[in-house]
C-alpha cells in the first residue's frame, strides 16, 4: 500500500546570521520580519509556522546562550533553530523589538519538528511535544 502523504505545513523562513564583529555581537535577518510579514500577508493559504535558522559563525555569543548549555556549542557555534506559530512569531518580535538589540531571543511556545517533516525524538522536541498535548493542542 503507498504510504499517503501528509497534509503539507506552509512555513515562513528566516535565516538569522549571528557573528561577532570588533567584539559585538551583530544579528542580521534574512529576510528581515518587515519583508517576512508582507510575504505572510499576501501568502494564500496563510502561513501556519515560521522556520527561524541560527547561524553562529563565531561561536554562541552571551547574548544567545538561551539557545543551548552545551560548552563546546558555544565556544564552536553551529546551527540551531526555532520553530513556532506565526502567532507566537508576531509575539516574539514584538517583544524584539521593543528589546531594541537587534538580537533575537526565545519564542514563548516553541514548536516540535512536524510529523510531516519527518518528526524528532531528541529531548526537548519531546519535552515540547507533551507539554502541547498536556495543555490540548494539538502537534502538527
Amino acid at each position: 500500500m503507498a504510504k499517503k502523504a501528509g497534509r503539507k505545513i506552509v512555513t515562513l523562513e528566516q535565516w538569522v546570521a549571528v557573528r561577532v564583529r570588533d567584539g559585538k555581537t551583530v544579528t542580521t535577518l534574512y529576510p528581515a520580519n518587515d519583508v517576512l510579514r508582507e510575504r505572510a500577508q499576501k501568502m494564500d493559504p496563510a502561513p501556519e509556522m515560521v522556520y527561524r535558522r541560527l547561524n553562529f559563525a563565531d561561536g554562541v555569543p552571551i547574548e544567545y546562550h538561551w539557545t543551548t548549555d552545551d560548552a563546546a556549542r558555544r565556544r564552536n557555534g553551529g546551527h540551531g533553530i526555532q520553530r513556532m506559530s506565526v502567532e507566537t512569531w508576531l509575539e516574539t518580535i514584538a517583544q524584539e523589538e521593543r528589546l531594541g538589540n537587534g538580537h533575537v531571543g526565545p519564542c514563548s511556545q516553541p514548536l516540535p519538528r512536524p510529523k510531516s517533516r519527518g518528526g524528532c525524538d531528541c529531548e526537548v522536541c519531546v519535552g515540547i511535544r507533551e507539554k502541547l498535548e498536556r495543555e490540548g493542542i494539538e502537534v502538527p
